[in-house]
């Protein structure tokens, strides 16, 4: 991709290239790929938000498709998609729009396909017994957010007109602890995490989603190459409809993907059964919204893509609609196959 005046003038050197990327020059290779085999960089570890991957191996839709896809494992310490893709160690993964708006500002030639998720899980939790509803409630309150998380929580704060100087912030990690300790007096989060650890352990919580308040995107997308997409489109549109089978499935039959997460693909984790069956009820309404059952699973129809880039836009990004997005796989794969939806 030629780089343009805003890229480069953002390039900073390999060294200051964000979650590991090593770009300074394209890559040979973007594929990680031998013969049939591909590799698949998931956004997080191994629980039941990948339960549609699992299912798309289990019932034999990547192997249908021609493909054999090797699951690896993301997470705090993990190589982030972006980074896999760029080195060649990755032919797909998942990932957030700021993460790869932000590879793509720093020159890494990389586009989203589609997205598991229509709606963003990205939330802010508080107690039940003092919940907090709106943006503008937040102010005077200690709020915990992750530093990786700090730039789109104050994008929140300023489209609601909210001085972000008028919140407290306190930096955390995962864990929600301060929450339920008092520490904070809301937690920045997904609810598909927080909210159902916390009400697992019996600390019922209040949550509001970022989208409901000026900051709507999608998450879980789908990456690629640019290489990929002008070279290996066959084996693109291929891998979607597998995907696209794996999380039909996933929605049709959730214990099962439950079941595959807890004995076999998170084994390593002792992930339990209740706990992952709450995390994948609060993944499905993300999944499978109006738009997604007109359109079909994965699609991103314009309003999505328009609000995913104002959205980025209040962070600072200025990567562009044609930049960050190339749906025109997943609308060959409806058109070709019209029964997926």
């Amino acid at each position: 991709m030629q780089l343009t005046r805003r890229h480069a003038l953002r390039l900073t050197g390999c060294a200051g290239v964000a979650a590991g990327l090593a770009a300074c020059s394209p890559a040979a290779s973007r594929t990680a790929s031998t013969g049939d085999s591909v590799a698949m960089q998931l956004g997080w570890i191994k629980n039941v938000q990948f339960a549609g991957e699992y299912l798309a191996i289990e019932n034999g839709h990547y192997a249908a498709a021609g493909l054999t896809v090797d699951l690896l494992a993301g997470g705090a310490a993990g190589t982030s998609t972006e980074a896999g893709i760029d080195t060649g160690k990755v032919w797909v993964g998942t990932s957030t729009p700021q993460k790869v708006a932000a590879a793509i500002e720093q020159g890494v030639p990389v586009r989203v396909i589609g997205a598991t998720l229509a709606t963003s899980p990205a939330c802010i939790t508080s107690p039940e017994s003092a919940p907090l509803r709106t943006p503008k409630d937040l102010v005077g309150k200690r709020v915990g957010v992750a530093d990786h998380n700090l730039p789109t929580f104050e994008a929140l704060l300023v489209a609601n007109g909210v001085d972000p100087s008028a919140v407290k912030v306190i930096p955390v990690q995962f864990d929600p602890s301060p929450l339920v300790n008092g520490e904070v007096d809301a937690w920045s989060g997904f609810t598909t995490n927080e909210p159902v650890s916390l009400r697992a352990k019996g600390f019922p919580t209040y949550s509001f989603l970022y989208g409901d308040f000026g900051l709507r995107m999608c998450a879980q997308v789908f990456v690629v190459s640019e290489q990929t997409l002008s070279t290996d489109r066959d084996r693109c549109k291929a891998f979607l409809t597998a995907e696209i089978k794996g999380w039909k499935d996933a929605l049709a039959d959730p214990d099962r993907g439950v079941a595959l997460t807890v004995s076999k693909y998170g084994a390593d984790q002792k992930l339990d059964t209740a706990h992952q069956r709450a995390l994948l009820d609060a993944t499905l309404p993300l999944i499978q919204t109006p738009d997604t059952l007109r359109d079909g699973l994965f699609t991103l129809s314009p309003s999505l893509i328009a609000d995913t880039v104002t959205s980025l836009g209040r962070t600072g990004s200025e990567v562009t609609a044609a930049e960050l997005f190339d749906t025109s796989m997943l609308s060959e794969v409806y058109a070709e196959n019209p029964a997926l939806r």
